[in-house]
């Protein structure tokens, strides 16, 4: 197995994790951006880290690492909407509707945010290459 491949299963577990955390917490934004879009969202979203894993040129892998970790860090630490307020991975469900949980929030969009601007990178580096 050559060292292209590696990189796609890690980004395949990446993934998995990722999709994981998110189930954790799940509230309403999760069921309706799969159930409404038919699981498309989750497959813009995951679909070119998976892709770039398995294609991108070796000088891109530290771009698909920072990748990897802003995807985690946003999967636990964004909020997400349930009947009694926000939902967050890391925090129960008190410490989500507290002061704390809005920072967490902020940082999940940031990171989430930076995620978006990296996979737009590596997806053009990828398709480039």
């Amino acid at each position: 197995m050559n060292s292209d491949m590696i990189m796609g299963f890690v980004q395949l577990v990446v993934v998995t994790l990722a999709a994981l955390a998110r189930l954790t917490s799940m509230g309403w934004f999760l069921l309706i951006g799969v159930l409404v879009s038919l699981g498309l969202v989750p497959l813009i979203l995951f679909g070119p880290l998976v892709f770039a894993g398995f294609c991108a040129p070796h000088a891109a892998w530290p771009l698909l690492v920072l990748a990897d970790v802003l995807l985690l860090a946003t999967a636990l630490t964004l909020a997400d909407g349930g009947d009694n307020g926000m939902l967050i991975p890391i925090l129960d469900d008190r410490t989500a509707n507290s002061h704390m949980g809005r920072r967490v929030h902020c940082i999940g969009t940031i990171t989430g945010a930076a995620y978006l601007l990296v996979l737009a990178a590596l997806t053009i580096w990828t398709l480039v290459a």
